[in-house]
């Protein structure tokens, strides 16, 4: 009877266990499963972001676009958003894939929709709804998992800032001729972490360069808009503040001051060398030209003070002048630099020295050409792991070599060049646009670290080689105040952001 017993006993705990690694494996079953169609759904929203990260730096960094779009935009946002997507971009959403892998499939569908937009004069920047949905499977199995993630798309359409053009080049090049470009060139374009689109090649053959640099001269001079040209000896020296005469302005630094407080500073005939340095809370752009003559420029935005010498003698104002070096000629030298003891700024070739002051968004612009002989470091930039990074600075470089003399209207060389004995690994922090024979690097065997942006007519490394880093603040959508801007209208996607995932 007791052996009958245990039997019994042991039988049911057998029968038990059975019954209780039946509903385990049933469980674990379960629980495969789903992690497995939890991971083909998640591949789905990956690939599709991956898929439209693609898509916008081989196709949606910068495409023409009609005057007549950007108006309707103005007007009727909404409904005018899929015919500007579709005439400028050709129908672009939605997209779909349909993908499988090792018994995993999904598929995946985003849509885009108008979300607002923000009229910045002369362009427009769109915000638009994104939403990813993907539906994940296994084979044999009906059941599928949904995941959905939900972003926006930062658009740009108009006569955009070349800001927000990371790498332009004008001419013509299939996709391949734009890879064997970089490779042959030594040019590298980097993702920085976080930042789902990378810089890449954009090329057109024309409507992205400005034709002059007319407006920026008018707002360094606090005068009307005009053509070149146009602008006569007289009114030149109205402008100046020289005593009236038809004469030809002479060579020579001015800083523009008038009814409306201080312009920015005009220069008339090459200059030798400008040097850019911080001192404190100010800062310092020193003009040299031949002869040994020098003029100076310091001013602090923080005290609102500003002191400008020159040949003639020292003035001070408690204004600060509007942040545009203007030079009707070459720049033969240009760099950052430090102070040094006895007040003289001298270029400085560590890498490291500040050039522009946090705060301060300067604009340099040459009719000639413009040739880089030192770093130009951005105060507030941060390093990390070799990478930079300027989301904490607020200081801002823009450099402009127009090819058009802005009196005569002569044609000239419009090049940005790095000068054959400046350091061989150079940091350069700004936007460079040389809208006439284009950017060089003079040498060979250099490195230039490029953060910002380059657009040119054309490019010659001469076996020199450039990284270029995108600027996470134009990533973001914020551009220089005083820049060059698109010669014709143009639509871009400037960010790409993710905001939620769910699923279902």
């Amino acid at each position: 009877m007791t052996v009958l017993l245990l039997l019994v006993v042991f039988s049911g705990l057998c029968l038990a266990m059975l019954q209780a690694s039946a509903v385990h494996l049933k469980i674990n079953g379960v629980r495969r499963f789903s992690g497995l169609l939890d991971y083909a759904s998640e591949n789905g929203i990956k690939r599709a972001w991956s898929d439209l990260a693609s898509w916008i730096g081989a196709e949606a960094l910068l495409a023409p676009l009609e005057e007549v779009r950007v108006d309707a935009m103005r007007t009727s946002g909404g409904e005018a958003f899929p015919a500007l997507l579709d005439a400028a971009l050709g129908s672009p959403f939605p997209r779909s894939l349909e993908e499988s892998f090792e018994g995993l499939t999904w598929t995946s569908r985003a849509e885009c929709a108008f979300g607002g937009l923000e009229d910045r004069g002369g362009y427009l920047r769109i915000t638009a709804a994104l939403r990813i949905e993907a539906r994940g499977g296994l084979d044999g199995i009906r059941s599928r998992r949904v995941s959905v993630l939900e972003g926006t798309l930062g658009l740009l359409a108009g006569r955009l800032p070349l800001a927000a053009v990371p790498f332009y080049i004008r001419g013509e090049m299939s996709a391949g001729e734009r890879s064997a470009f970089l490779a042959e060139n030594g040019i590298r374009l980097p993702p920085k972490p976080g930042m789902p689109i990378a810089p890449s090649l954009v090329v057109s053959p024309s409507g992205v360069l400005p034709p002059d640099a007319g407006s920026l001269a008018a707002e360094a001079l606090n005068i009307g808009v005009f053509r070149p040209g146009d602008l006569s000896p007289a009114r030149l020296r109205q402008a100046l503040g020289l005593e009236a005469s038809t004469d030809a302005v002479p060579d020579g630094v001015y800083l523009i001051r008038n009814d409306l407080g201080l312009g920015g500073v005009f220069v008339q005939g090459d200059l030798d060398e400008i040097v850019l340095a911080v001192r404190e809370d100010a800062q310092i752009a020193v003009f040299r030209a031949a002869g040994g003559l020098e003029w100076r420029l310091e001013w602090s935005p923080a005290r609102s003070r500003t002191e400008f010498s020159s040949p003639e003698g020292t003035a001070a104002y408690d204004l600060v002048p509007l942040p545009i070096l203007f030079v009707n000629g070459a720049i033969r030298a240009l760099g950052g630099g430090a102070v040094g003891p006895d007040g003289r700024v001298e270029m400085a070739a560590d890498g490291e020295t500040p050039a522009v002051l946090d705060g301060v968004g300067l604009t340099i612009v040459s009719t000639s050409e413009v040739t880089i002989a030192s770093h130009l470091i951005l105060e507030g930039v941060r390093w990390q792991n070799g990478v930079p990074y300027a989301k904490d600075s607020t200081a801002q470089l823009v450099i402009y070599a127009s090819g058009q003399d802005i009196v005569s209207g002569e044609a000239t060389p419009g090049r940005i060049a790095v000068a054959a004995d400046a350091p061989d690994s150079l940091k350069v922090q700004a936007t460079l646009t040389a809208a006439g024979s284009g950017f060089e690097i003079e040498g060979a065997g250099k490195s230039v670290e490029l953060m910002g942006g380059l657009q040119a007519g054309g490019y010659r490394g001469n076996g020199s080689g450039l990284t270029l880093f995108r600027d996470e603040r134009a990533a973001a959508g914020e551009f220089p105040a005083h820049g060059p801007a698109t010669a014709d209208p143009q639509l871009a996607v400037y960010s790409l952001r993710a905001l939620a995932w769910k699923e279902y």
